[in-house]
């Protein structure tokens, strides 16, 4: 009732009152033995279990557990040895080997003892004694106390697995423990330590701690009891499923318990009886279904985790109940009947009872007040207001936090690179810590002589050797350095200081306040922050931050989050964002995601030059990252440029072409396809837009050898020059023959300029100008030759007879003629 009491808002919770009555209890000399006392335990270790509160009950008794492990009682430590080797059994506070009224105080116990054998390691330790046949339990515990060098341990009747079986044989049939209480004992019995200590698995250890006859009989024992306890819940289960006449319908929730209970024990009766699962390794998946095999790998492989599922909350409950409703019962009682019978005191009244600890109080001095509560510096500054609508504000506020962070890994940064060094130079002393230097041994060789003559003596004979020597002046420099690289690894592990944990949480509180004020209210000042804070945040990026993980991860989730909100798809930072990347490249994987081009259309040519006159060899990684976000198709087809406009960014790009050479480095090559791209999508955007331009700056370059061959492909490829849109049988549209006539006098005009244009190719032609690109020349000509006769073709019908065929011939041999007539070197026709 009083635990209940206290759980109410206000009260001291049910640790206080539980810690209270045990302390209470525990006071008196053999309180254990008190039936009294051990009926109140009982009810405070179920309230403890009920209100899961085991630990502060459990912390109190192993204490004193403890203490009387130790000291036998009131008995020195010397007594207590000698009570332990005379074969005493050592102290509990269960007298017996169990205990079958007070269930709930037996559980608790065991438990404490439990709780020694695994932190003094006893139990693992007599277990892997046990491994050998031939060693008994009492043997085992022996020389498991030898080995861990323990002063006292229990005596083998106080070991768990005992222990546990005697409490599963005592607990009456419908306790609600009595399932938990048969996990903890077949965790004991059925355990398999072979393979954590790295053997191989001989089946369980439970049966050698039952192969003498007293054990046995207990063994015995416990088959019996687990039957008689699941024929229980089975009968139980049975007559709840009959009303009796004349009263309600049995529960069905009790009737499904008792159903489970039954079936619960039934499976531990079949691994209690199985005799394969103690001999030797079962493979588990294999067994049927009733053995219930990922229960039993729970088992064997000994997890903590209790089955609170088979514990009757319903019982506890009611049980709870019933108490409360005995003490609301007696506290509204009328006054003249609790005022009856003074006369005489009434250890059994609760009124009674209650004044008498009350006078009892009085007796002794009034407590002091509490005291009184003394303000405390909150750990993390609160933001002030001004921080979400002055940018300043909140970029001194950034500078004070990240200034720590980036303080915190400079050190760090250091101490790497001061480790680093000092273990450089240990590897190169070790080499030099030992010498060979050259010494001469005398060694005597003895003489057993010959023929019955003794021999004069040993033959001394001179040796020389080196022998290995230390160099004590590299000795203790290695001892030096490995002194300072423990001491700069203690330095390095120690726990940071409270100031970077609070510089860490300030900053994530204002990111936070300031993304969720602005995701409610989108306002400009706000938004003016947030790109502060980025760039603030940004600025704090160096090569220390980078090489610290916690802070670049610390860092980088700062940028991320600010990035998204703020600068992606902002289109008055886009210059910025840009400018950043091209001054300090270790920023494009950070930022980069936030440069959204295609957000500032009217910017776009500008920032693409920017762009491409930084391309360089050094830097075609970023350039590569930065040319993936310009989306040149959307631009063309949403933002509709002029024509000036898409004229410069052709421009553009084929500068960038002929920055990439003729062949170009294996670094350009990804941008190299990204900008043939774009020159692929430029010139089919509104053909023949910008047909002549490309063809123009196509052949311009070209004869002076700037561009790659990859650069005619990509355009054969748009015109229809190459397959699969190769058709020179297709029909030809009247504006794409008049385009074709005027390419061919154009490129006829072209070569013959190019021609005279320098004496070596007078003298010599325009092949070796031209090698790189013959191929691509000539199934351009193809392309436009068949075009053009495919367009004269259908004239020649109309036409006076051979007229076309002669134009058609004159205009073939202009184009051939730079190519294939000789020309004297002062010859201008």
């Amino acid at each position: 009732i009083h635990v209940v009491e206290s759980l109410r808002p206000g009260r001291v919770g049910a640790s206080a009152v539980l810690e209270f009555w045990v302390g209470i209890l525990t006071q008196q000399q053999l309180w254990y033995r008190d039936k009294t006392v051990l009926f109140l335990m009982d009810q405070i270790c179920c309230a403890a279990f009920t209100h899961h509160q085991e630990d502060c009950v459990q912390k109190l008794l192993y204490q004193q557990y403890k203490s009387a492990l130790g000291f036998h009682g009131d008995r020195s430590l010397l007594s207590s040895l000698v009570g332990w080797i005379a074969g005493n059994a050592t102290p509990s506070f269960i007298e017996g080997q169990s205990l079958s009224a007070e269930v709930w105080f037996a559980w608790m116990v065991l438990n404490i003892e439990g709780m020694f054998e695994e932190e003094s390691q006893l139990r693992r330790c007599v277990e892997l004694e046990l491994l050998s046949e031939n060693i008994s339990p009492d043997q085992a515990l022996k020389k498991a106390q030898q080995r861990l060098k323990l002063p006292v341990v229990p005596s083998l009747q106080r070991l768990q697995v005992y222990r546990w079986a005697c409490q599963a044989i005592a607990t009456p049939p419908d306790h609600p423990l009595l399932p938990l209480v048969w996990q903890k004992f077949l965790q004991l019995y059925l355990r398999q330590p072979g393979p954590e200590y790295g053997l191989a698995a001989g089946g369980c250890i439970g049966r050698r701690f039952f192969q003498g006859s007293s054990q046995a009989l207990v063994l015995k024992d416990l088959r019996q009891r687990i039957q008689e306890v699941s024929d229980f819940h089975h009968a139980a289960s049975q007559a709840l499923r009959v009303p009796l006449p004349n009263t309600p319908s049995s529960d069905s929730q009790t009737i499904r318990y008792l159903w489970f209970s039954h079936r619960l024990f039934g499976v531990f009766a079949l691994w209690m009886d199985d005799e394969s699962l103690q001999k030797q390794e079962v493979y588990l998946p294999s067994l049927p279904p009733e053995y219930e095999s990922h229960r039993l790998a729970q088992v064997m492989q000994h997890q903590q985790q209790l089955w609170l599922e088979f514990v009757d909350q319903e019982r506890l409950q009611f049980d709870e109940m019933e108490v409360l409703s005995l003490w609301e019962k007696a506290q509204s009682e009328p006054a003249f009947l609790q005022t009856q019978n003074l006369s005489f005191t009434d250890s059994s009244s609760l009124t009674s009872a209650k004044e008498r600890i009350l006078s009892n109080l009085k007796k002794h001095s009034t407590p002091l007040p509490a005291p009184e509560l003394q303000p405390q510096k909150a750990p993390v500054a609160a933001i002030g207001n001004v921080c979400f609508t002055d940018p300043k504000a909140a970029a001194e506020l950034l500078q004070q936090d990240l200034q720590t962070l980036q303080d915190q890994a400079r050190i760090a940064v250091a101490r790497e690179a001061q480790q680093v060094a000092l273990e450089h130079e240990l590897l190169e002393s070790l080499p030099l810590l030992f010498k060979n230097r050259p010494e001469q041994v005398t060694i005597a060789l003895e003489c057993k002589g010959k023929g019955g003559q003794p021999c004069q003596g040993p033959a001394n004979i001179t040796v020389t050797c080196e022998c290995v020597q230390r160099q004590e002046a590299v000795h203790s420099q290695i001892t030096s350095l490995r002194r300072d690289i423990k001491r700069l690894q203690n330095d390095s592990m120690a726990p940071p200081h409270q100031n970077l944990a609070q510089a860490a949480v300030h900053t994530e509180n204002f990111i936070t306040s300031l993304v969720n004020t602005y995701k409610a209210e989108k306002s400009l000042a706000l938004q003016q922050v947030g790109v502060t804070a980025f760039y603030q945040v940004v600025s704090f990026v160096c090569e220390d931050t980078l090489r610290h993980p916690p802070t670049r991860q610390y860092l980088s989730s700062c940028v991320e989050i600010l990035g998204q909100v703020f600068i992606q798809g902002n289109a008055k930072e886009c210059s910025r964002v840009l400018k950043a990347i091209l001054e300090q490249r270790r920023l494009c994987p950070l930022i980069s995601p936030f440069f959204t081009p295609n957000a500032a259309p009217n910017q776009l040519v500008s920032l693409y030059q920017d762009v491409v006159t930084s391309l360089h060899l050094d830097c075609a990684d970023v350039i590569f990252m930065l040319l993936t976000k310009f989306d040149l198709t959307q631009w063309l087809n949403e933002a509709n440029p002029v024509f000036s406009e898409r004229t410069r960014l052709l421009d553009l790009v084929h500068g960038a072409l002929c920055v990439c050479g003729r062949e170009p480095e294996p670094e350009l090559l990804t941008p190299f396809h990204l900008f043939t791209k774009h020159w692929s999508c430029l010139l089919r955007h509104h053909f023949p837009d910008h047909y002549s331009d490309c063809l123009r700056l196509l052949m311009t370059s070209s004869s002076n050898q700037l561009l790659s061959s990859e650069c005619w492909k990509v355009t054969l490829r748009v015109l229809g020059c190459l397959p699969p849109s190769r058709s020179p049988k297709s029909k030809v549209e009247p504006s794409v023959s008049t385009a074709v006539e005027e390419t061919v006098d154009w490129l006829s005009d072209y070569f013959l300029r190019s021609r005279l244009s320098k004496p070596d190719l007078r003298s010599f032609g325009l092949y070796s100008a031209w090698t790189s690109y013959i191929p691509d020349v000539a199934s351009f000509w193809e392309h436009l030759l068949n075009c053009l006769i495919n367009v004269r073709l259908s004239s020649c019908a109309r036409e006076p007879v051979g007229s076309t065929l002669h134009d058609l011939h004159g205009k073939l041999m202009r184009l051939f003629q730079p190519w294939i007539f000789p020309l004297n070197a002062g010859d201008g026709k």
